[in-house]
Parts: structure tokens; sequence; C-alpha cells
């Protein structure tokens, strides 16, 4: 498995803890400081947010947060 997938699974793992609803801000301390915990680099993470962004699962908003624009894959 590739570092991005590793990421990427841990990323909407977090995700499903937080329960990540369609329409639902979240905080992305309250995803990212987890991660980097588990030893993951802030460039890992925001990676797979961006290619998120780009599958148009979630969108950045103002104040370091994401709104959730669908339901988690």
């Amino acid at each position: 498995m590739s570092r991005f997938s590793e990421t990427e699974n841990a990323l909407i793992a977090r995700l499903r803890a937080l329960k990540a609803k369609r329409k639902v801000t979240i905080s992305l301390l309250d995803i990212s400081d987890p991660l980097r915990e588990s030893g993951f680099t802030h460039d890992e993470i925001l990676a797979v947010l961006r290619a998120i962004e780009q599958d148009k699962i979630i969108a950045f908003t103002t104040a370091n947060r994401i709104r959730m624009l669908k339901d988690l894959p």
C-alpha cells in the first residue's frame, strides 16, 4: 500500500470518527493533529485533502475548516 493510500485511509477513518456528514464544517486541527500524532506529515495530509477536494467530497472554507459536500465513500 502506498503512503498516499495509507494517509487517505487514516483521514477517512478520522472523518468517520468525527461523524462527518454533508453540509457540516470540521476544523482542520481536529483532523490533522491526531493524524500527525500517528506519524503522518502535514504535506501528506494536505495532499489527501486536496485530492478529496478535487473529487468534490469536501471544500476548504474560512477559519481553517472544511465543509463536507458529500457523504464519505
